[in-house]
């Protein structure tokens, strides 16, 4: 962070907490400074965020500025962000307020502005395609993050981690047998799936393509929270969990947005690693696709198992191209 922004802060006359700081355990706050710009501080705090944790994050985010990534982001990507500084507990992202151009919660997101936040992810992609940073997330903590054996630790603590345990218990009851087996098998050891994707092309990943990540401004895609599952690997693992976190809220099928994931990628495209990478997003939210399907509310029971099935099918194609380990992690 620079010391005019240091300076800048400073002249702060009123901080207020926002809700909405996500559900790992970082906090927000608006801040508006004496000229009446309002910002929104990100403080991270590793010791209280549990993805951090599971993704062995120890302050990814500052890495990703002090090396000058979001300085170099293509022009439809807005990160918001305009420093970083690194604090005793962690760190603190210092961002422009850009809370009116953010998709508002539970809103459906039509086929064309999805393809516009597929267009700019791409240009992500085509952007970095040399390592920036040695400190990302690997693709085996990517993969493995939403793990029973992950999560066990928070789930005192979170919501979300208990809810995986749930989740994972009664995924065997709403999907076939052999893809279950084969999705557990990885979600134990995901190394061996994060070994195979790792033989595609590779770029920078953002990791965590959530709507509620994402915005669209005049001509730009507004995507936040860079850090903990900011990963190296096959584009189309950006586009998987894409496909699988945003489904649900978008005007499109489940077929349509991996057609409009494989037009956005163009020439990159590479069907072999999508195939894979559709697999490895079923080992990350499989546990949350299992509550959908066995939910007490009819309509939400009937998408969900019809996307099980969906989903189901595009495992048992990836499982025709490669078999996980049957070995046990060791202890």
């Amino acid at each position: 962070m620079s010391d005019q922004l240091r300076a800048a802060l400073a002249t702060a006359v009123s901080r207020h907490p926002l809700q909405g700081g996500g559900k790992s355990g970082a906090t927000l706050e608006r801040v508006t400074l004496a000229d009446g710009t309002e910002l929104v501080l990100k403080h991270v705090d590793p010791r209280r965020d549990w993805i951090m944790q599971a993704t062995h994050d120890h302050g990814r985010v500052v890495g990703l500025w002090d090396a000058g990534v979001f300085e170099r982001m293509p022009p439809p990507i807005d990160t918001a962000i305009v420093g970083v500084a690194p604090t005793p507990e962690g760190c603190t992202v210092v961002m422009r307020d850009v809370t009116a151009s953010l998709l508002p919660d539970g809103a459906r997101v039509t086929r064309l502005q999805s393809r516009r936040l597929l267009a700019a992810t791409a240009t992500l992609h085509r952007a970095f395609t040399r390592r920036p940073v040695d400190d990302l997330c690997s693709l085996t903590d990517l993969l493995g993050f939403l793990s029973p054996t992950a999560t066990a630790p928070h789930r005192s603590d979170h919501e979300v981690p208990r809810l995986v345990e749930r989740g994972w218990e009664r995924f065997p009851d709403v999907v076939a047998g052999d893809v279950a087996d084969a999705v557990l098998r990885v979600l134990e050891s995901p190394g061996s799936l994060a070994d195979a994707l790792g033989r595609f092309d590779a770029a920078l990943l953002h990791g965590d393509l959530k709507l509620a990540n994402l915005g669209l401004a005049a001509g730009r895609v507004v995507v936040l929270d860079w850090g903990p599952q900011t990963s190296w690997g096959p584009p189309a693992v950006d586009y998987a969990w894409y496909v699988a976190v945003n489904g649900a809220a978008v005007a499109a099928s489940l077929d349509e947005l991996v057609d409009d994931a494989r037009e956005a990628a163009g020439p990159a495209h590479d069907e072999g690693a999508l195939r894979l990478a559709l697999l490895g997003a079923l080992v990350q939210l499989g546990w949350e696709k299992a509550l959908g399907a066995t939910a007490d509310d009819g309509r939400v029971r009937q998408r969900e198992l019809a996307g099980l099935e969906w989903w189901t099918a595009r495992a048992r194609d990836a499982l025709e191209h490669w078999q996980p380990s049957r070995e046990r992690p060791h202890p």
